[in-house]
């Protein structure tokens, strides 16, 4: 048993697991795992196996696809890869970061850390933003072939999840007022989302309502304040041509105050309503066939707390497969809530974190210093926690 595990039931403690979500690169980190552990031979070849038989769902001609998805080839020689405008899309992204992070997971539990006594010292798990669908599927507890066999009906749920959520927003290239407007205002890489840190809650949420009160932004127009990360450290998502308009109403403000302004490297809105159109083409895709979804709250072996409101997902009635899209790609996330065990849990001695790269781990560490808890998060994506975690 590794040293960590053996710590943590020496300490009669327990592990708190997480995986990330959007904004993080993962591609240099997949095509790492791909090339260098060969115990994750078996699990690429599932994941390619999936997406050959996904691509006549994928045709160039559909705007989400220009550039097909080569997962196979794009890993094995990154530098060929497409730009990072296409990988960015949620179409590609959303597959290929759940992919990342469950590789680093899958890799863990074939080096040592047997599925039944990882989910044994764990107390629960959670996922930032999509990361609940890798939490999701590792609280199923598959192991062995029975995890190769599910994880191919789990990834074509996961690319259609992400197939219609990119399909409510497919704006790829955008108005040249809106490019002009950010130039203008010295911002990069203008997005439907965008962090800003500073503000606390109230402040924040009082400009967003100012912002859709006063210019009018309505319906599909209007902004939301889409995660919750930290207490100073906010999302807001709409279309980008309604998020300019807010940051020129405030920007001297920000500037004068010192707070940021910084546009997420993704392609949709996720977390707010201008998404809810995207929900009956994914469940008549659902209905129809396309994809197989079996799973059911009972079949959790540990607990998976809900993005926006922190409850256990074995406790709430709705069907788990509309939990799982509602709370992803149209509800707001709140990560206070997500990760709240690890404010009340005294048993819980570490948090992992699944990756990509280290973004999620420090949202968890927003959570915990101002409540002055000294629970480690240790990131599989950081190569320095991985001797603690291997005890290499």
């Amino acid at each position: 048993m590794p040293n960590l595990l053996e710590q943590v039931q020496a300490n009669h403690k327990k592990l708190f697991l997480q995986f990330g979500g959007q904004g993080a690169p993962y591609l240099k980190e997949i095509s790492k795992l791909y090339k260098e552990e060969n115990l994750l031979n078996k699990y690429f070849e599932t994941i390619f196996s999936v997406l050959e038989d996904l691509k006549s769902v994928l045709p160039t001609t559909d705007s989400r696809y220009t550039h097909g998805f080569d997962l196979k080839s794009w890993i094995e020689d990154p530098e060929k890869a497409p730009a990072e405008d296409y990988l960015i899309r949620g179409s590609i992204s959303v597959p290929m970061i759940f992919a990342t992070q469950l590789a680093h997971y899958h890799l863990m539990t074939l080096k040592g850390y047997a599925v039944k006594d990882l989910l044994a010292n764990s107390s629960g798990t959670t996922g930032h933003s999509q990361g609940i669908l890798a939490a999701t599927f590792i609280s199923l507890g598959y192991d062995g072939q029975s995890f190769y066999s599910e994880l191919k009906d789990y990834f074509q749920f996961v690319f259609y999840l992400a197939f219609h959520a990119q399909g409510a927003y497919l704006e790829f290239d955008l108005p040249s007022s809106v490019i002009e407007g950010n130039v203008a205002n010295g911002d990069k890489n203008p997005a439907p989302m965008v962090a800003i840190i500073g503000f606390n809650r109230e402040e924040l949420e009082a400009r967003v309502q100012k912002t859709n009160q006063d210019l009018g932004l309505k319906g599909t127009e209007a902004i939301h304040i889409s995660l919750y990360n930290t207490p100073d450290s906010m999302i807001v998502s709409g279309h980008p041509a309604s998020i300019l308009k807010f940051r020129t109403k405030y920007k001297q403000e920000m500037d004068e105050n010192k707070k940021k302004f910084v546009y997420l490297r993704t392609t949709a809105p996720f977390h707010c309503p201008a998404m809810e159109n995207s929900w009956p083409g994914f469940m008549k895709d659902f209905e129809s066939g396309k994809f197989s979804f079996k799973y059911k709250q009972s079949d959790l072996k540990i607990p998976v707390f809900s993005i926006y409101d922190g409850e256990d997902l074995k406790k709430k009635s709705v069907p788990l497969i509309e939990i799982l899209y509602k709370d992803i790609v149209i509800r707001p996330l709140y990560w206070d809530k997500a990760v709240g065990a690890l404010f009340t849990d005294n048993s819980i001695g570490y948090c992992l974190d699944f990756g990509p790269s280290v973004v999620s781990s420090k949202l968890t560490a927003g959570q915990l210093t101002p409540r002055n808890i000294s629970i480690p998060v240790l990131c599989l994506a950081n190569p320095k926690d991985l001797k603690q975690i291997y005890g290499e």
